[in-house]
């Protein structure tokens, strides 16, 4: 697999996880909120190469959480071995005013399940 596709597959984690786990899809949180969560750092290692037709399955957890950001740990794993993994720090932001802001109080609750 071309490795920047890997940062794609990433950010669909991200996004998924959001959606399905947090309940504040993208959808909502830039065109219905006006925030979004623009990437800060980003820290990847490859652990062995992926072939077309292999099945990656992606496993996101929150690393550190705290009033403006996220740190999310992405991995990749075909079968049982590791392919790849991302540390991604995410600000949370309003798209007004293009500045960090603290996380909404029912999304930092359920952010803080995560932990």
């Amino acid at each position: 697999m071309f490795t920047p596709q890997y940062f794609n597959l990433f950010v669909e984690a991200i996004e998924d996880w959001f959606r399905e786990e947090i309940g504040f899809g993208f959808p909502q949180m830039i065109t219905n909120d006006h925030q979004g969560i623009p990437a800060m750092k980003i820290i990847a290692k490859f652990y062995k190469p992926s072939k077309l037709g292999d099945i990656l399955k992606f496993h996101v957890k929150v690393k550190r959480l705290r009033r403006q950001n996220i740190l999310i740990n992405v991995e990749a794993m075909c079968n049982d071995e590791k392919r790849c993994s991302g540390d991604f720090l995410h600000g949370f932001a309003s798209l007004a005013s293009l500045s960090l802001t603290d996380w909404p109080q029912d999304v930092r609750k359920k952010l803080e399940e995560y932990l």
